[in-house]
């Protein structure tokens, strides 16, 4: 059982987690339009910044081990040591085209909540590597070339991003969108049916939202105090960032990598009955556990997204939330806290949205498979009122949190009083481990190979050997009457 349940939950099926309006719409609710407005950071900034961080981090040996110049460290081993995607275009380490205008803070923090969705950065986590002179044609990072796996498929900076999601496209930013309780974690399925928060396939499996939330934090911390004209700027969109990461574990989906047991269950019963209407696949295309379970979750992910993304009304404050967060690492800390509440709610969410959506997200083989554009309405069981209610309301009370989140996170920044070392040195302490165990984990990794549905031929087989028993008792009792006759 706990083999089955492992092939099925090997890849978590969504990452994203409130839809960018809804982050905005968050961070709206706390901070106001109005007020003076910020330039935004120029070139000069963005490198003016990141040679600050340079300088401050080369105390570091590992750090200086690394980057022993300051023209070593560019944009893309910025991004590429804050465990971002080095070749996408990210607000805060790369000018973009939507940073032209001046904006007030309070514009800008909504706006920047919504960019670590918006440019991708947490996507398409690679292996890059130099491209030896006459190696051959480039690739689109100009002199950089993605790494290859022994099978050539291209090869994760991080194989444990995969705990999370696929390596390319939406569901490979999970690992960095989710937040999951401390352990221990387990993988037997009786934990998925007592205490889903506590389980994960493997039971090693981190997701980094948290660290994120503290990353962007000190980032936050480092640019206002820069003196750079364009430091306002760069901390209210790292700011931002944070806020992001925030109000996704605030999320409750997003602090359990699968949710309830019910998914398993209907995926097994689906996936059998197909095998038996094909023969196990000789009459027809079989569907594995892991195709079906997988679209049933993420069904159920994206449409409870989408149906509160629609209706969300007025969003409160809980004032109940956090006040235990002190300290220098209050990002991490209010994440964790969030955390610890949104993983105990997530589960009923999973199963009211289970509840009431409709049969066809609902029928992994030949059901609608919801993705962006759909009208949630439209996959609603009108006739569940009573549970859609009690959605709601949970959900109210996860955007309640993420708002009071923000507005501690604000008076725990302006108390902030730690100097650019200490906030460089804590950054370090987290990201230059990470990376050593990334590189300990690629050295171990085998990729997975494309998943194929052969056929099993134990359907077959038992299916000759009821029609070679039905024709063997129907001639005896042909025989017998003939006898009698």
């Amino acid at each position: 059982m706990r083999r089955i349940l492992i092939a099925l939950l090997s890849v978590s099926p969504a990452a994203l987690a409130y839809n960018e309006a809804v982050h905005a719409r968050i961070t709206a609710s706390v901070f106001a339009s109005e007020g003076a407005t910020l330039s935004p950071a120029t070139q000069a900034d963005l490198d003016a910044f990141r040679a600050l961080f340079w300088r401050t981090a080369s105390a570091d040996a590992d750090f200086a081990r690394r980057f022993p110049a300051e023209a070593s460290f560019g944009a893309w081993e910025f991004k590429e040591l804050c465990m971002l995607d080095p070749a996408a275009r990210v607000h805060g380490f790369d000018l973009t085209p939507d940073e032209s205008r001046p904006l007030t803070r309070g514009e800008l923090l909504q706006t920047a909540s919504r960019w670590p969705d918006d440019d991708e950065r947490n996507r398409h986590r690679y292996l890059w590597e130099e491209r030896p002179e006459g190696s051959g044609p480039r690739l689109q990072a100009g002199s950089r070339e993605i790494v290859r796996a022994s099978d050539g498929t291209p090869m994760p900076c991080d194989p444990a991003t995969l705990d999370f999601g696929s390596l390319t496209g939406t569901t490979s930013q999970g690992h960095a969108h989710y937040g999951l309780v401390e352990g221990p974690l387990s993988d037997d399925p009786e934990v998925l049916k007592k205490d889903p928060a506590h389980f994960a396939v493997p039971p090693t499996a981190h997701a980094y939202g948290a660290e994120f939330a503290q990353l962007y934090t000190d980032l936050a911390l480092l640019a206002a105090n820069s003196g750079l004209p364009g430091g306002p700027w760069l901390s209210a969109t790292f700011a931002g960032a944070a806020f992001h990461h925030l109000e996704d574990v605030a999320n409750q989906i997003h602090t359990v990598q699968v949710g309830i047991y019910e998914f398993f269950e209907s995926a097994f019963l689906q996936s059998k009955l197909r095998d038996a209407k094909t023969l196990g696949g000789l009459l027809g295309t079989r569907r594995s556990l892991k195709q079906v379970g997988l679209r049933l979750i993420a069904n159920h992910h994206l449409f409870s997204e989408d149906l509160f993304a629609k209706h969300v009304e007025a969003i409160s404050r809980d004032p109940s939330f956090g006040a235990a967060v002190t300290g220098e690492q209050f990002g991490l800390g209010l994440a964790k806290a969030l955390i610890a509440l949104s993983s105990k709610e997530a589960p009923e969410v999973y199963r009211l949205a289970w509840t009431f959506s409709a049969a066809t997200l609902r029928d992994g083989l030949n059901g609608h498979e919801f993705d962006t554009g759909d009208d949630p309405d439209a996959y609603l069981d009108s006739s569940k009122g009573q549970a859609v209610a009690q959605f709601y309301a949970l959900e109210n009370r996860g955007t309640a949190r993420a708002a009071q989140a923000l507005v501690l996170w604000q008076k725990l920044f302006d108390l902030n009083r730690e100097t650019a070392a200490q906030v460089v040195q804590r950054e370090l302490a987290v990201l230059l481990p990470y990376h050593q165990q990334a590189a300990q984990r690629r050295a171990a990794y085998v990729p997975a190979g494309p998943e194929r549905a052969q056929i099993a031929l134990g359907y077959p087989v038992a299916a000759l050997l009821i029609l070679s028993g039905l024709a063997a008792w129907l001639a005896a009792r042909f025989t017998r009457r003939a006898r009698r006759s």
